[in-house]
């Protein structure tokens, strides 16, 4: 067990954690409820935004509860004080009409939520990472857990960290475990047909998203500073919420980040799930449910409600892709994206990640050795396409190519995957076409912004208008 919060008794601990192993036990031995033996393929999507204006934080909290209020049937409040999450059904998308019925639903969801915003005199954001913030003392909403567990991991993060990022002139302090809550996520949820189908779903999931990252990056700029990273948001939350202590990574060559001494490289292997880190990417793929349930329960749970001990582990597992459990339902939730400018760019970024990981599961396809994906996954944070990453070749092997070339592969397999799911049609071409042409939205964003040393609150949210990122 990590180490405790000071204010989280041993006692408390220990009542959560057994409390935690009879309800794994439980879900365990009831495996046979997770089965589903139809062929429906259903999806259900949240996505983060946040609300800016210049006001102060106790105006922006008002309004923003009023929006939610406004559409409290599909809207809740996040860790940020400005954050909303808007959250669809599932609907299975192979149906006829599924997924055009998903994507109705989405957007009449945000527009409702747009609506509501310009009544209260806000703007929507849609960007990874709200640049107009402070990354340390970031407004929080106040609820006991948003004040419980940030505290924990701001009292307990190895002081010898260092937190400030960044590849340019400007580098940010990211110390505060608050930060997370200037960020904002697009996730996937997909039903998986058992749990060992979300097992497997889960680890090729964790493969094959640096890919789409690398793709979509939207989270370059914080507190008004180009960082010159392309989504910093997955680093920060790592770097804000590392409480372990420093081990041997085993690795003779440390050029891959000798940019900054804040991003820490695992060992590539934990048998016994010791010194992980409870963001990100695990030290090794999972064997099976059980052996995901015991990762989950080696980490602190800070929050004391026993009846919940499952529900509390798993909503703080943060990790690119988890699994969780709605019901009869097993669920894998893929969390690594920012929000997208667009709703016709998340939902293509949902029909290359289905595509791609049916294929991958249809084929049986080799898992990439989990170091190259944490290398593939750090260049795609960092520079996004601009340098080569890890790819199989035709026989299952890796292979290193520029990211422009593998990504051509990566389309191609989604694209064969959701040829035989029926969904090909529905892919966007011509969106697919201007991100592989525009670059990314922090690409974009930074093109709008030129090369300024000083950027101006005017000045982002001019550009971040110009560039289909803020809603007015």
């Amino acid at each position: 067990m990590s180490q405790l919060d000071s204010n989280s008794s041993p006692q408390a601990e220990k009542e959560m954690f057994e409390s935690f192993e009879l309800q794994v036990k439980d879900l365990l031995a009831s495996r046979e409820r997770f089965v589903r033996n139809h062929q429906d393929l259903k999806i259900g999507l949240e996505s983060e935004i946040a609300i800016h204006a210049r006001l102060d934080n106790t105006d922006l909290v008002q309004k923003r509860d009023a929006i939610i209020s406004e559409n409290s049937d599909f809207t809740d409040i996040e860790l940020g004080a400005s954050q909303i999450e808007i959250r669809t059904p599932p609907v299975d998308i192979i149906s006829s009409s599924g997924l055009a019925s998903l994507t109705e639903i989405y957007k009449q969801r945000f527009n409702s939520v747009l609506q509501s915003a310009r009544k209260h005199g806000v703007k929507l954001l849609r960007v990874g990472a709200n640049p107009f913030l402070p990354t340390i003392n970031t407004p929080r909403t106040d609820k006991p857990k948003y004040r419980l567990v940030p505290d924990f991991y701001n009292r307990h993060r190895n002081p010898s960290l260092d937190t400030v990022i960044g590849l340019g002139p400007h580098r940010v302090d990211i110390g505060d475990a608050a930060v997370v809550s200037l960020f904002q996520s697009f996730q996937v949820n997909l039903e998986a047909k058992s749990l060992e189908d979300a097992c497997d779903k889960m680890n090729r999931s964790l493969a094959i998203v640096p890919y789409l990252l690398a793709l979509s990056g939207n989270a370059r700029y914080l507190n008004c500073q180009d960082t010159r990273i392309q989504d910093s948001r997955m680093m920060s939350w790592e770097a804000s919420h590392d409480t372990r202590v420093f081990c041997d990574t085993k690795f003779q060559d440390l050029r891959i980040i000798s940019w900054e001494k804040s991003f820490d490289v695992r060992p590539g292997k934990t048998e016994n799930w010791q010194n992980e880190l409870r963001v990100g990417l695990p030290g090794r793929y999972f064997r099976d449910l059980a052996d995901y349930l015991e990762r989950a329960g080696t980490f602190p749970f800070i929050l004391h409600n026993p009846e919940a001990a499952l529900a509390i582990s798993i909503g703080m597992t943060w990790l690119d892709a988890r699994t969780k459990f709605i019901g009869d339902s097993a669920i894998v939730e893929l969390r690594l994206l920012s929000t997208q400018p667009t709703i016709e760019e998340e939902i293509l970024l949902t029909l290359l990640y289905v595509g791609r990981l049916y294929h991958s599961q249809q084929s049986k396809e080799n898992l990439m050795p989990i170091n190259m994906v944490r290398e593939n996954r750090l260049s795609a944070m960092l520079q996004g396409i601009k340098r080569p990453m890890w790819f199989l070749d035709k026989n299952g092997n890796p292979i290193k190519l520029p990211t422009n070339l593998g990504l051509e592969l990566e389309i191609e397999k989604a694209k064969i995957g959701l040829n035989q799911l029926g969904l090909l049609p529905s892919l966007d071409i011509g969106v697919l076409r201007s991100t592989l042409e525009n670059g990314s939205p922090s690409d974009r964003l930074a093109r709008a912004l030129g090369s300024k040393d000083l950027i101006s609150i005017t000045d982002m949210e001019e550009a971040l208008t110009f560039c289909n990122l803020e809603r007015v």
